[in-house]
Parts: C-alpha cells; sequence; structure tokens
C-alpha cells in the first residue's frame, strides 16, 4: 500500500518540527527518513501512525484519506527504539496480543492465533524462545519479538522509529541484514527512522534526508551519496573535506577548482577523504600539503594534512600508505579525483571528475 504525505506541518509552540513536507513511499518500498536529531523525522513517522497530529497537510494511504484515523483504524504496524515488550508475558503472549485485543467480532479464533504467532515466530527465526520472558532475551532477539509483534496484526504499513538504535555495533549490522531479508519476503510498504547513515544507505531502497522539519534530498543510496544536493547533505553522509574559497572568472581558488560560476562568488569545495590521491612529487593540478598524523584503522590508513590553514583527512588502502612511507612533517602532493563545489549553501555549480 502507498503512503502519500502531503504539505505536512508541525509545531511545538514556537518550535518549528515540520515544514510543508511532501513525500511518496510507493507500495512494498522500504524508506529510511535519516537525519540529525531534531530534524523531525520521528515526529513524521508518528504523523503517518497516527500518534501524532498535523497542523496541516494530507496522509493518504493508497490514494485514501488517513489524515484524521484514529491509530488503531491504519492497520499501521509500529516498532519501538526500546522494544516496548510486556515483560510480564511471554514471547509467544507478547506476539499474540495484537490479536488476542481486537473487537470480538474481528478477532480470531484461538487455533487461528496459535497458528498465526508461530509462523511469524518462524519467520523471525526465534519459534524456539516461545516460553521464555522478555529479561531471558538478548536485545537483538528483542527486537526480533517486536517486529513479529508489530507484524502479527497484518499491518498495511510497517512503521519502525531507531529500531536499532539500542543494540551495540555489530548486532546492529546483523539485524540490518536481516530485515532486508524479510522486507523482500514480505513486500510490505515501510519507513523506518535513523541518524545511522550506514544503515540507511545498506537498508533502504530511497533515503530522505531531513534537516530542521524540512526534506533536503530524497534519491537512491547511491544517489544521496554520489550527488548530494546540498552541503548540508554531502557533510551529513560520511566524511568530506571542506575548502572555503571565492570564485574568480570561473575558477575556485582551492588549487584552480573549475566551477563556471559567477566570478568573485562564494563557494565551498567537497572532496571526501577516499577521493583523494597523495603524491610523493608533484603532479600538474595538485596542492602541497604537511603530513600531521598517520592513524592505521582496520583495512584503511587515515592521513591528516595541513594546507596553509586548512586541515584536510585522507583514506588510503594500507598497501598504498606502505608504498608511500609517510611520516609526519613529510611534504607531499594532493590531487583530488572528485571534487563538488557549491556557490551558495544550496545551490550544486559541477561536479568534476578530474579534480583539482
Amino acid at each position: 500500500m502507498s503512503i502519500e504525505i502531503r504539505s505536512i506541518g508541525k509545531r511545538f509552540g514556537s518550535f518549528v518540527a515540520l515544514e510543508n513536507v511532501n513525500l511518496h513511499v510507493p507500495t512494498g518500498e522500504l524508506v529510511a527518513l535519516l537525519g540529525p536529531s531534531g530534524c523531525g523525522k520521528t515526529t513524521l513517522l508518528r504523523i503517518i501512525a497516527g500518534m501524532e497530529s498535523a497542523d496541516c497537510g494530507q496522509v493518504l494511504f493508497a490514494g485514501e484519506e488517513a489524515t484524521h484515523l484514529h491509530a488503531r483504524d491504519r492497520k499501521v504496524g509500529f516498532v519501538f527504539q526500546h522494544y516496548a515488550l510486556f515483560r510480564h508475558m511471554s514471547v509467544f503472549e507478547n506476539v499474540a496480543f495484537g490479536l488476542r485485543v481486537k473487537p470480538r467480532k474481528l478477532r480470531p479464533g484461538e487455533p487461528e492465533i496459535r497458528r498465526r504467532v508461530a509462523e511469524l515466530l518462524q519467520l523471525v527465526q526465534l519459534d524456539w524462545l516461545a516460553d521464555r520472558y522478555p529479561s531471558q532475551l538478548s536485545g537483538g532477539q528483542r527486537q526480533r519479538i517486536a517486529l513479529a509483534r508489530a507484524l502479527a496484526v497484518e499491518p498495511r504499513v510497517l512503521l519502525l522509529d531507531e529500531p536499532f538504535g539500542a543494540l551495540d555495533t555489530k548486532v546492529r549490522k546483523e539485524l540490518r541484514r536481516w530485515l532486508r531479508r524479510l522486507h523482500d519476503e514480505l513486500h510490505i510498504s515501510s519507513v523506518f527512522v535513523t541518524h545511522d547513515q550506514e544503515e540507511a544507505l545498506e537498508v533502504a531502497d530511497r533515503v530522505v534526508v531531513m534537516n530542521r522539519g524540512r526534506i533536503e534530498q530524497i534519491g537512491t543510496p547511491d544517489e544521496v551519496y554520489s550527488s548530494p544536493a546540498s552541503p548540508f547533505v554531502y557533510q551529513f553522509l560520511g566524511n568530506v573535506n571542506v575548502f572555503h574559497s571565492r570564485v574568480h572568472g570561473a575558477w575556485a581558488e582551492v588549487g584552480r577548482v573549475h566551477t563556471g560560476a559567477a566570478a568573485d562568488a562564494e563557494a565551498m569545495a567537497f572532496v571526501r577523504p577516499h577521493d583523494i590521491e597523495i603524491e610523493r612529487h608533484p603532479v600538474a593540478g595538485s596542492l602541497q600539503a604537511d603530513v600531521q598524523e598517520v592513524h592505521a584503522i582496520g583495512p584503511r590508513v587515515r592521513v591528516e594534512l595541513a594546507h596553509a590553514s586548512e586541515l584536510i583527512e585522507v583514506e588510503l588502502t594500507r598497501e598504498r600508505a606502505a608504498a608511500l612511507a609517510l611520516v609526519r612533517g613529510q611534504q607531499v602532493w594532493l590531487k583530488p579525483r572528485q571534487v563538488r563545489v557549491f556557490a551558495t549553501p544550496t545551490t550544486t555549480l559541477e561536479e568534476g571528475g578530474s579534480g583539482i
């Protein structure tokens, strides 16, 4: 079932949580709402669920008006960050809860409830824990039970609020892969909130990047990472070096980056650490810099360099770092493979592939 958000606005006193938000989630798509704390992503999710009322705008499910429907009438499954499992109930009864509290005329019979719960526990691969209680489960297991409980009522839409936020890094990675596989099986329209860029890029079909109550960009994970629409998106999605400059006659004074901008315009050049090459000798179009620090981090080596008043971060493979044999104080030359220049904080000028 599709989800349509039209011109949604929401204020809490003088604070603008959402401003003129428009979003379409096609049937069967898994969408991530990504952004920093306070950007409005959880408020938007709660408005979709019916847990919060918008000040203006519309929510439509499959083209039908749902703006003023009560949460219980929207047929939405909601998974909370902190599980919200009933501690006094077994795993089986937690999953069965939504079915047991349905109105009598809609409530399945006991055999049907048991069949459906058993199927869901098998789906989340925890049928062997049916008789245990939440306190006897790991964090990852509790979250999978919370998801099974949300699916038990056969929701038309699945909403997840920071579903893996309370888990450690290793469990998060395992569960997000599992969620992606589960979604591919069920094909239920899903929206999840996260501030974890890697999580959004790995799991979602499309990513909605939010900032200060507005949508900055909507696109596939590759689109928002490779072609950011604004400086905010560029800086929020992964590490980046930012060079502040002015544009003079179609050249930015950052080692001569071509932008095509009007003369004497302010500009910012963005280069990701892995898009910079380090050379031991000058090459055409390179910048001179001094090595400040060299840190080996797993399979990568992070190098911190100084150029004029700018601190530059470069990521190298261990093999490349070994070949360069970099030491503190060494003079080297930098050549970006890809540069993105913005004339203002919201206007994109050009994405170059040849670098400085």
